[in-house]
């Protein structure tokens, strides 16, 4: 449980900001494009730190990295709430980047040392993909909430009481595990399996953060619906992670986790396609709904695929940089999503995303979804 708490932090604060940057700019006047740089800044953090803050977990203890993480969430939450300026947030900002990135993988290091076989159980893989797939699509509800509520000093303060919540369980239940630094390494060893599983997830990512970020823009620009309205169509991606992801364990026990990828590129590729007949506002939620079952499937078989391929010693680097291929594809999406913008409909982007899913379904049927050692036996 304190390891799901803290795994929210990172998707969390990535999609809450985006509502709250219109409030930012008014009161610091800073223009559009200097206020998209906390939403921007986070990005490249993200994308940058995970493996750095994997490697200090191998090398210093898990359970310390994950519990400063915690602390300089919740430090700089207060400070951004105290902002008086405009530089002071955005340091802010991107500090808080720094302890989101800290606390997946460490806290994923610390399952895979008390695990019996070395790898974590499904139903905690499970847990986690719920937690960081519900958690990036709920942010923008959440910070609806909280900015009409207060006002966008609240989207940083939540990470206060969030923040202490997750330590004390952390501080009280975490195990302390025993690490041999001298043999950690800052890079992992190549592995053409794992590098494989990160490729896919990075793309999966472009696929989801695409849907995520165009439909409430379209949804504004084209449609001509509230900022509350818009953010509510993308609730089925949240939606689908909490029924779908315990459905995707029960297939990957009985059928195998080959399938779960192939169904999850089988939905995307389908929630892709359905983008070209957005029209009506209510299609939307189509898309929506059938990429967050999408997300639901490809969170828990890539999750679990990271497992299978990386070295037990280098949990921690490996989980860094699987949370860096989420956020290249992330970022590639914020990226592609303005240049793609129709006000027409979303067939640009609706290209893009169905391209990206062709590929994820092909990379579904060649993967490797069991380690070199499991398949030994067989090849001999």
């Amino acid at each position: 449980m304190a390891v799901a708490l803290g795994a929210l932090f990172n998707p969390l604060n990535s999609s809450m900001i985006a509502v709250a940057l219109a409030r930012i700019e008014a009161e610091f006047h800073v223009g559009m494009v200097t206020v998209t740089w906390l939403a921007a800044g986070f990005y490249l953090t993200a994308i940058a730190v995970p493996p750095l803050m994997g490697a200090l977990a191998d090398r210093f203890g898990p359970r310390r990295v994950f519990c400063a993480g915690l602390v300089m969430i919740g430090l700089t939450g207060a400070l951004a709430t105290l902002a008086p300026n405009y530089p002071v947030l955005l340091a802010a900002r991107l500090l808080q980047a720094f302890g989101s990135c800290a606390t997946l993988p460490a806290g994923m290091a610390i399952v895979t040392a008390t695990a019996d076989n070395g790898r974590p159980p499904p139903r905690v893989i499970a847990m986690i993909s719920m937690v960081l797939t519900a958690s990036a699509a709920a942010g923008p509800v959440l910070a609806g909430f909280l900015v009409s509520l207060w006002d966008w000093r609240a989207v940083f303060l939540v990470n206060v009481p969030l923040a202490a919540l997750a330590l004390v369980p952390a501080l009280r239940w975490l195990p302390k595990v025993e690490v041999e630094r001298e043999r950690q390494a800052w890079l992992p060893r190549p592995r053409p399996a794992l590098l494989a599983t990160y490729g896919m997830f990075a793309l999966v990512n472009v696929v989801f953060y695409t849907a995520f970020i165009a439909v409430p823009l379209w949804a504004q620009r084209s449609a001509g619906t509230s900022a509350a309205v818009a953010g509510l169509l993308v609730l089925p991606m949240a939606v689908a992670a909490l029924v779908m992801t315990p459905v995707a364990v029960a297939v990957a026990a009985r059928v195998g986790m080959r399938v779960v990828l192939l169904a999850s590129a089988a939905l995307m590729l389908a929630g892709s396609a359905s983008m070209f007949a957005v029209g009506p506002v209510g299609l939307v939620l189509v898309t929506t709904g059938l990429v967050g079952l999408a997300s639901a499937f490809s969170q828990f078989g890539l999750n679990s695929l990271m497992f299978v391929h990386a070295d037990k010693k280098e949990t921690g680097l490996a989980v860094g940089l699987f949370q860096t291929s989420r956020y290249i594809g992330a970022a590639t999406a914020s990226s592609i999503s303005g240049v793609l913008f129709d006000p027409t409909g979303m067939g640009p982007t609706a290209w893009v995303i169905t391209a990206c899913s062709v590929l994820i379904l092909a990379a579904g049927f060649v993967i490797p979804v069991k380690s070199a050692e499991e398949e030994s036996p067989q090849r001999r």
